[in-house]
């Protein structure tokens, strides 16, 4: 059927399970890769009929495609609600994308195995982060962002402006007022930007500038976006809301933007190494993008559900279900790598 193996109720599957994983992740406000990455290793196969054998690299291929039409309409809707900051994400791009294109190309020569346990250890550690900062008070950022000595703090100028269309400059702040506890700008010189800029004058209180703690995490988002397709949205997140206190609005938009891009960027690193070096990936051209096609389908109805849903449960309950998913599949792919030696190879 469609020049695949699969029969006509095997595609159907696909698109139903692209239709619910969707649904869970954008129902969270979670990656895709956190759940569709182990999916096509370990579920797929037992449920689709012909559903081909994959590599852990190929896995985190597929899901960097299906990934692709679920964030492409979410960044259009920041933008249209001039939630997206580009005086920010411009910073932040030219740190992420090569990183995470290079961190594709790295990852072939990392072994599955390894690979995947540091996947599955990965979600558990944001777990555990996510637990200890919303169940246990302050969390580790929270406190050393108290300690301005250690350069974990440099909240925006309150000259800064954002700049929310591609093409002009105009913004009115009233559209991205400040959060009660993460927005505004700095209120004391304990709180200012050190001015030790790396990317953008630090000493312009109008512009933007990455300082050495945010250049690391960025770099940081972008190795972890190439090499396993998760946690660029949660770093960038955190960078931008909790030690720079870009206003809520702004820091999720931006935020998104930035995944949206390196992902694509990461995605389109994996298949020119596998259209073009095929030596670089000991593979040849594995991942289905074929197959993709199907479980993107689902996602585009699914991502529309998941944010229905969203918005009617209490954040409380979306945070103890993400960190509940986040630990259990990480423990499940540890688990399954060491006991079982993974998934396809």
């Amino acid at each position: 059927m469609f020049g695949l193996d699969i029969p006509l109720y095997g595609l159907l599957l696909l698109v139903l399970l692209g239709f619910t994983i969707a649904t869970i992740v954008n129902t969270f406000a979670m990656e895709a890769a956190v759940l569709f990455t182990p999916a096509f290793l370990f579920v797929f196969p037992l449920v689709v009929p012909n559903f081909p054998a994959l590599s852990i690299n190929a896995a985190i291929g597929l899901a960097l495609f299906v990934e692709l039409f679920g964030y492409s309409s979410s960044v259009a809707a920041y933008w249209y609600r001039h939630q997206i900051d580009f005086n920010v994400a411009k910073k932040v791009l030219v740190i992420t994308v090569p990183t995470a294109m290079l961190a594709r190309a790295g990852s072939y020569y990392v072994p599955s195995d390894l690979l995947m346990v540091g996947f599955g250890v990965l979600l558990v550690v944001l777990a555990v982060v996510l637990f200890e900062s919303h169940e246990h008070g302050p969390s580790l950022v929270d406190t050393v962002a108290e300690k301005p000595e250690l350069s974990l703090l440099a909240v925006l100028e309150e000259g800064y402006e954002p700049r929310t269309r591609v093409l002009t400059d105009t913004h009115d702040a009233a559209e991205t007022p400040p959060s009660e506890t993460m927005g505004g700008a700095a209120t004391t010189d304990r709180e200012r930007a050190t001015g030790r800029a790396v990317m953008g004058d630090g000493d312009d209180a109008s512009e933007f500038h990455l300082e050495l703690p945010d250049f690391l995490i960025t770099l940081l988002g972008g190795t972890l976006a190439g090499l396993v397709g998760i946690a660029i949205g949660e770093l960038t997140q955190t960078m931008l809301a909790l030690r720079r206190r870009v206003p809520l609005k702004l820091s999720t938009g931006t935020s998104a933007l930035v995944l949206h891009v390196t992902i694509v960027a990461a995605l389109i690193a994996n298949v020119a190494l596998l259209r073009f070096a095929p030596s670089v990936t000991g593979e040849g051209f594995t991942v289905p993008f074929d197959v993709g096609v199907f479980v993107a389908t689902g996602c585009l109805f699914g991502g529309q559900v998941g944010a229905f849903l969203n918005n009617r449960l209490r954040e409380t309950q979306v945070m103890a279900m993400l960190i509940a998913v986040y630990f259990l599949v990480g423990i499940f792919v540890v688990v399954r790598t060491v006991v079982l030696g993974g998934g396809g190879h």
